[in-house]
């Protein structure tokens, strides 16, 4: 996510090339680019559609089947995981399997995610698939400014439950959001973003936030628990920002496939909406580690902006750092679970992030969050915000509320020490919006 703010909102991070085990069959509807105290919480998930002839299909089967005992150390069937196995397994969107000398994460198949008990399982929802365009970068460079965009066609509202993302392209990061299908007019596929007048502030809200790619990350997908959804209006277009950094010796020719898992209305029980926050005065000291936090009060703004006291279920949540950050955390603060740990992620980026929460955790009489990013900078260089070499301490969220919301921090200071490591913190901005009726 590589959110500079709700104002210009949401920026992820991933790279790289992978395969996968690909899984089985569901249908799609496929659209051509051309036209075409504290507690560690869990679930997410992955797909891919190809049509293959009659004669082929008793020996592709055949094929996957092997390939399923390859990647399961030689049996299909999962095997059940220590409750602690799992939850480190799904940080990373992982299955758990423990059918050898010892427990290992495994990544799902397209089309799949790992449940809150750590097995693939198929994704919710009937899947709508688009391939955008191939693009190459350069051995060793950077590509900004371009933008893509998916016109839905769509007569209906659809309620999204699921995205996968899956990227052979050396994406960095992309966020992705919905707008009218009448904002940023012109053919789909890849353009410049500037000749169409794009940023995301304006795209997040002339419509909303869809989806934020995993800093590095290949494969992803964001599965809503429960049948919560997020809802897209009838006549839109996808839009999302491109950032591509290839740091191999050689060029890079890819493209991304976007999926979005859509329910019946009738079948959706919780519509979400978007928060964000953001520390983006960044001033990584070098050669040691260092944590930079902020607390956002919320409960006097949600009461102004929803016309009640605090009140929202917490469904889904991702952090965004880059290369040196080691630590994500979000914290509640006030009311019935303070001081509880709401997400905590350690270790470099390079695999998908988000964590959907099984059991979407009550916030209700929540006065504030705690977040915060820690990092690790072994070079001779302070690092501040921004892209590259540079740092960002994002994080996305989705949460059953009748406001959406933004917490930005532009200006830290050293404020102390925790043991040996240097604390930063500063003040948090806050914007809340109401939602329009028809979104929930």
């Amino acid at each position: 996510m590589c959110h500079a703010t709700l104002r210009e909102m949401l920026r992820l991070d991933r790279a790289s090339v992978g395969s996968r085990p690909t899984s089985s069959a569901r249908t799609a509807v496929r659209f051509e680019t051309t036209t075409r105290a504290e507690k560690p919480l869990p679930t997410l998930a992955p797909r891919r559609h190809v049509a293959y002839p009659e004669a082929m299909r008793h020996s592709i089967a055949a094929l996957l089947v092997l390939a399923s005992l390859s990647c399961t150390g030689g049996s299909p069937a999962h095997v059940p995981c220590a409750a602690a196995d799992v939850t480190h397994c799904l940080i990373t969107q992982q299955a758990c399997d423990a059918s050898g000398a010892a427990a290992t994460c495994q990544h799902c198949g397209n089309g799949e995610h790992p449940s809150a008990q750590g097995a693939c399982e198929p994704i919710d929802g009937t899947p709508i698939t688009h391939d955008f365009p191939d693009q190459t970068i350069a051995a060793n460079s950077e590509l900004l400014a371009h933008c893509r965009s998916w016109t839905l066609n769509n007569e209906t509202d659809l309620w999204v439950t699921a995205v996968e993302l899956t990227q052979h392209e050396a994406s960095h990061h992309s966020n992705w959001t919905y707008v009218p299908d009448d904002l940023y007019p012109g053919p789909d596929g890849i353009w410049t973003c500037a000749d169409r007048g794009y940023d995301q502030l304006t795209a997040a809200l002339s419509g909303g936030v869809l989806y934020a790619q995993s800093t590095q990350a290949v494969h992803e997908v964001q599965a809503f628990p429960n049948g919560a959804a997020v809802r897209i209006p009838a006549h839109s277009r996808i839009v999302s920002d491109i950032h591509l950094l290839n740091v191999t010796s050689q060029d890079v020719t890819g493209h991304v496939e976007l999926s979005i898992y859509t329910l019946p209305r009738a079948e959706v029980r919780t519509p979400l909406t978007p928060f964000h926050i953001t520390i983006q005065d960044l001033q990584i000291p070098p050669h040691e580690q260092s944590r930079f936090e902020t607390t956002c009060e919320l409960a006097t703004g949600f009461e102004r902006a929803a016309g009640m006291p605090i009140g929202m279920h917490l469904y889904y949540s991702l952090p965004h750092t880059h290369a040196l950050g080691t630590r994500v955390f979000l914290q509640a603060v006030g009311g019935p679970l303070d001081g509880q740990t709401l997400l905590d992620v350690r270790g470099t980026p390079g695999e998908a992030r988000g964590l959907a929460y099984d059991t979407p955790i009550d916030l209700a009489g929540l006065s504030g969050m705690h977040f915060g990013c820690e990092f690790e900078n072994p070079t001779t260089d302070v690092v501040h915000w921004g892209f590259n070499d540079q740092e960002m301490c994002e994080m996305l969220g989705f949460i059953e509320s009748p406001v959406a919301f933004e917490g930005s921090v532009s200006a830290t200071t050293n404020t102390g020490t925790d043991g040996t490591m240097p604390v930063y913190s500063g003040s948090c901005s806050t914007i809340f919006v109401q939602l329009a009726s028809g979104m929930m």
